[in-house]
């Protein structure tokens, strides 16, 4: 299996676990922030491995325009969950309302990838 899915694989699921894990407990920690940022950089490392490895850099292909505005979506997320865990304003109260949003637009863009990872592994066994 190529690195890269290996990246996005893992993003999904530290991404998945702190989101879903400051919705139980109600407010965001810094070790919660901590896994947060390691999905972050995850996806980054997997988003950038595709796009060096892709034949094509830019295309108008839906899947490439939400996998780059999930992954904006995804660093104001962090931002924001960094400005929570300082304190800033309302910015923790809002963070819990409103992240499961900012996980819906990146899982959604995820399982639109789907196709393409199975395309991606199909290749690499062959």
């Amino acid at each position: 299996m190529p690195i890269s899915l290996l990246f996005i694989f893992s993003a999904l699921i530290l991404y998945t676990f702190s989101i879903f894990t400051e919705r139980k407990i109600g407010h965001l920690k810094i070790w919660i922030v901590v896994i947060f940022a390691i999905g972050f950089t995850f996806d980054l490392m997997g988003t950038l491995m595709m796009f060096l490895s892709a034949k094509v850099k830019f295309s108008l292909a839906l899947h490439t325009f939400c996998g780059y505005t999930a992954l904006l979506i995804m660093l104001a997320h962090l931002i924001w969950a960094i400005l929570a865990i300082k304190g800033i304003g309302n910015c923790q109260k809002r963070f819990t309302k409103y992240s499961i949003y900012a996980w819906i637009v990146w899982f959604t863009t995820f399982m639109s990838g789907i196709p393409k990872i199975s395309n991606l592994i199909l290749n690499w066994l062959l």
